[in-house]
């Protein structure tokens, strides 16, 4: 009767043995895919940083070309931002009831001035290509042309802020992948 229970014991042992080793197996595999899956993560994302890096940098040279077509204003009295405005409108604006400008942050404002000479403010947006709805009535062609010019201006200023925030999110995802990796090559 103890040649059965022993019989038994073994193969009970056989079994979970096998059990475990298939157990550990399938861990090693699991690890091994997910650092695949890592690899091929951290390399997209590297390229994906690579190309935002030189969008960025084309961005970057687009935006000093187009203010050297500007002129850039600030009373530093009055003023926590300062704006860029076509040369006409440079200096006092006394002579003006209406001209564009662009914000240091790339927000493209019309400004408007009444016979009392108080300032109104119109922001355009950026993200609707068709911004002539957004326009006061009445302006004539150069008021118009340089509305446009400012507009093509402040909208590679916003480009070029967009293209920063995606770079600086391909930073963090290549960061992150690079620390997921170094920390599974410490665990096994």
């Amino acid at each position: 009767m103890k040649k059965p229970l022993l019989y038994i014991f073994f193969i009970v042992s056989a079994l979970v043995l096998s059990c475990q080793e298939r157990k550990s197996s399938r861990a090693d595999e699991f690890r091994e895919e997910v650092r695949k899956n890592d690899s091929t993560e951290l390399a997209q994302a590297l390229a994906d940083m690579e190309e935002a890096e030189r969008e960025v940098i084309q961005l970057e040279k687009l935006v000093e070309t187009c203010k050297g077509r500007f002129v850039f204003e600030k009373q530093e009295k009055y003023q926590t931002m300062g704006y860029w405005v076509l040369p006409a409108y440079k200096g006092s604006k006394q002579r003006f009831t209406f001209f564009p400008e662009v914000e240091e942050g790339g927000k493209l404002l019309l400004v408007s001035i009444d016979k009392q000479r108080r300032y109104s403010f119109t922001e355009v947006d950026l993200a609707n290509d068709d911004y002539s709805a957004q326009l006061p009535k009445g302006l004539n062609r150069q008021q118009l042309a340089d509305i446009g010019e400012s507009y093509a201006f402040a909208k590679t200023m916003k480009q070029l802020k967009d293209a920063q925030e995606q770079q600086e999110k391909m930073n963090l995802k290549v960061r992150f992948y690079k620390e997921k990796i170094r920390r599974a090559k410490g665990i096994k």
